[in-house]
């Protein structure tokens, strides 16, 4: 039986909460679709786009083990893994190809978007519309907005598919420990502010010798910050996000400036607190379909509720992760599955 060849927009080596969704896209269609198919990827890790932050097409000369051509002829299906890089220009040449390609399925899995809603150009418009293209996105502002674009509203809003990238968790913990997945102020596209990486070292400063717990780094400049700080909390870091989400089900409370290490967190079944800025619109627009299993406290509120949340609060709230996560799984399966059977 022939193998399909599945094209995926994703990022390696760049943003981790981009592989998070990633595995969780991995998880959902092999359920549907069984293990006997291939992934190809579009990588849009800046590095390979024309000039990073200015021009955001995607390079023809790199030498990744990643397409440089959508070569649409030979794919099955095309999934576009989250993040707000669904349209634009580092995917420009997916849809222009998916203009002279209308059998290929598309499935926009995670859509997300900045404070800016997207206006969609008529090339994205005209394959949006199409039966055989399935949009959920992680906020309910995005799909009103979508919607409003197309000729047949199609979008939904659901959970990030970053929800589903564990499958099921090890055993619980059997002792408090606390992962904290931190930020810095210096990296382009990856930071926060300054003032919050300070409140946050020093609520890591005071917390030496009253919590049991981790320092966190998804990303290399974080890691290399927070290791000559001298704090007595471990340091944990890897590239690889396997390493990452094996990690994340040691712990049983994760404080996270990421919104993705947080939903990451929830996926192994971990209580997850997010810190976020107040201006971060992306961040709180994808928390909200996780309601108070995801709740946003302050640096110091967080390292409070964490400090005094018995082993077997968390175990509880883990319980219900874990029951609110298997409801959402099996409900975009089912309709994942549904427009599959009729799409492919």
């Amino acid at each position: 039986m022939k193998r399909m060849n599945i094209l995926v927009s994703s990022s390696r080596q760049w943003n981790p909460g981009d592989e998070f969704i990633r595995k969780g896209v991995e998880r959902l269609l092999g359920d549907i679709l069984g293990p006997n198919h291939n992934w190809l990827l579009w990588n849009r890790n800046p590095d390979l786009f024309v000039d990073r932050w200015s021009d955001g097409r995607m390079r023809t000369d790199f030498l990744t083990n990643s397409m440089r051509d959508p070569s649409l002829d030979v794919i099955d299906l095309v999934v576009f893994a989250g993040t707000p890089e669904w349209f634009g220009l580092p995917v420009e040449r997916i849809y222009r190809s998916l203009l002279t390609q209308p059998r290929v399925p598309v499935l926009i899995l995670g859509g997300g978007s900045g404070a800016d809603m997207p206006r969609l150009a008529p090339h994205e418009v005209e394959v949006l519309d199409r039966d055989n293209v399935f949009i959920c996105t992680r906020s309910v502002d995005l799909v009103e907005w979508i919607n409003a674009q197309l000729s047949t509203p199609k979008a939904v809003a659901l959970p990030c598919p970053a929800f589903y990238s564990v499958g099921e968790p090890r055993g619980w913990p059997d002792r408090q420990r606390v992962g904290v997945i931190v930020q810095s102020s210096g990296t382009p596209n990856q930071n926060v502010g300054e003032e919050l990486v300070q409140s946050l070292i020093s609520a890591l400063r005071a917390a030496e010798g009253k919590i049991d717990l981790d320092i966190v780094s998804l990303y290399i400049d974080e890691h290399m910050r927070f290791s000559r700080l001298d704090l007595e909390h471990p340091c944990v870091y890897s590239y690889e996000p396997d390493h990452l989400l094996a990690q994340f089900s040691t712990y049983s409370t994760i404080i996270s400036t990421r919104l993705h290490g947080a939903i990451a967190g929830l996926s192994a079944g971990v209580p997850s607190i997010l810190l976020a800025e107040e201006a971060n619109f992306r961040l709180r627009s994808t928390q909200k379909p996780f309601g108070n299993l995801l709740p946003i406290l302050s640096v110091q509120e967080a390292f409070r509720v964490a400090a005094e949340r018995s082993l077997e609060e968390a175990r509880q709230r883990s319980i219900e992760i874990l029951s609110f996560k298997k409801n959402a799984y099996e409900d975009l399966r089912n309709r994942l599955r549904s427009f599959l059977a009729d799409a492919l």
